[in-house]
């Protein structure tokens, strides 16, 4: 089960998706809006019922704290946790981030989004780029400034450090060496949980899925396969 990044969908991880659908039966749920982190933890965990088994579960940038509470709130439904570019408490620089979103309007957002997913992706062959980067934007604008806002609120009101030590699944904290920003909480995520293995990725920014998909794709079968 593979979680979109905050103002993406399922979207992000067509590369994956389509890679891994030989070998697993690969979800990718969309988080509600309007935005909680108590309904996309409901959400998430709905789909965990109703999944035939133990889910693999992934999530990346926001998505990792809605994993990690859907694990907490559901351990005998989740077989092992991939956390890609996390934090297990607010930075001071979300506070920065809320203030400029806050007054910048909807069409600026996108604007810089689709930049950030174009240098992102620069290696990805033309074509597969052009289509990424106007689908995300499409994703953006139907979900919105006002759902993107709280989707950031929420982050930057939840604290995860005395939970983290109640997960006991199989976990692998993942980030990009280029994803500075995130390295702090990464480290923090992957020494809260005790057995989890901390990995920084070289050469890998923030949404590393998309810039470097092979390998985010051997990544989490050789995880999922291992346990």
């Amino acid at each position: 089960m593979l979680l979109p990044a905050a103002a993406t969908t399922g979207r992000i991880w067509r590369w994956q998706a389509e890679a891994l659908a030989g070998r697993f039966t690969v979800l990718t749920p969309e988080l509600p809006a309007p935005f909680t982190l108590d309904r996309a933890v409901a959400e998430v965990g709905r789909q965990l019922d109703d999944a035939p088994g133990p889910v693999h579960l992934c999530g990346i940038s926001l998505s990792v704290t809605v994993a990690v509470l859907a694990a907490l709130d559901k351990p005998e439904r989740v077989r092992s946790l991939v956390l890609s570019g996390g934090i297990a408490h607010p930075p001071p620089g979300l506070a920065i981030q809320r203030a400029i979103v806050a007054v910048m309007p909807q069409r600026l957002i996108a604007r810089v989004f689709a930049q950030q997913i174009g240098r992102t992706i620069g290696m990805v062959p033309a074509g597969d780029r052009a289509d990424m980067i106007a689908g995300c934007l499409a994703d953006f604008n139907a979900i919105g400034k006002r759902t993107y806002r709280d989707e950031l609120k929420a982050l930057a009101q939840t604290d995860l450090r005395d939970r983290l030590a109640q997960l006991k699944v199989p976990t692998l904290v993942l980030c990009g060496a280029r994803d500075k920003v995130n390295i702090p909480g990464s480290r923090e995520l992957a020494g809260g949980i005790g057995e989890a293995e901390l990995r920084i990725v070289p050469d890998a920014h923030h949404l590393w899925n998309l810039e470097h998909p092979d390998l985010f794709t051997r990544t989490l079968a050789d995880f999922a396969a291992a346990h």
